[in-house]
C-alpha cells in the first residue's frame, strides 16, 4: 500500500496546489472588480464556482482515498 498512499498524498497536494490557485484567481477578480472591470470579473465567476464544487468532491475522496491507504492489508 505504500505506493497508493504516495498516490494518494500526490494526489491531496496537487488539489491543495488547485485549491491555492482558485484563491488567487479569485483574489485577481475581486481587484478587476474594485478597478471597474466588471465584466471581466464577472466572466471568470461561472469557473470559480465551479472549481469550488469540484474542490467540495475531491477533497472528500481524497480523505477517503488516503484513509483506505493507511488501513492495514488482511492477511
Amino acid at each position: 500500500m505504500k505506493n497508493a498512499h504516495s498516490i494518494g498524498v500526490t494526489l491531496a497536494l496537487l488539489h491543495q496546489n488547485q485549491v491555492a490557485l482558485s484563491e488567487s484567481v479569485q483574489f485577481i477578480s475581486a481587484w478587476l472588480q474594485r478597478q471597474g472591470l466588471v465584466e471581466v470579473a464577472e466572466a471568470v465567476q461561472p469557473h470559480i464556482r465551479m472549481v469550488v464544487a469540484n474542490c467540495v468532491q475531491i477533497d472528500a475522496r481524497l480523505t477517503s482515498l488516503l484513509s483506505a491507504c493507511e488501513e492495514p492489508e488482511p492477511g
